[in-house]
C-alpha cells in the first residue's frame, strides 16, 4: 500500500495504521465538501486543512515508538494558550 494510504507516526513518520477509508473532506475552492456544504475553519483537524468527522486533534504513534514517547492530553489553558 502506497505511504499516502496510512496515518503516519508522529514521531518517526513511519506507518502507524491504514487509514484510506476514513472520511477525510478536503473543501473545494468554495471552501466547501463533496456535497456542496460550507466546511467552516473551526471544523478542520487542529493544524490541517481537512475536516475528519468530529475530530478535533489527535496524535498518532506506531508500535516501535510507543517503547519511547507516549501521548497525553493537557487543557490548552495549561499550556498558556487561549480556549
Amino acid at each position: 500500500m502506497a505511504m499516502a494510504d496510512y496515518r503516519l507516526c508522529d514521531v518517526c513518520n513511519g506507518k502507524a495504521f491504514y487509514d484510506a477509508n476514513l472520511n477525510y473532506q478536503w473543501p473545494n475552492k468554495n471552501g466547501k465538501d463533496e456535497w456542496g456544504q460550507e466546511i467552516e475553519e473551526d471544523e478542520f483537524v487542529r493544524d490541517s486543512t481537512h475536516k475528519l468527522d468530529y475530530l478535533g486533534d489527535w496524535s498518532v504513534i506506531c508500535r516501535a515508538c510507543a517503547r519511547t514517547h507516549k501521548t497525553i492530553i493537557v487543557s490548552i489553558e495549561s499550556e498558556g494558550g487561549d480556549v
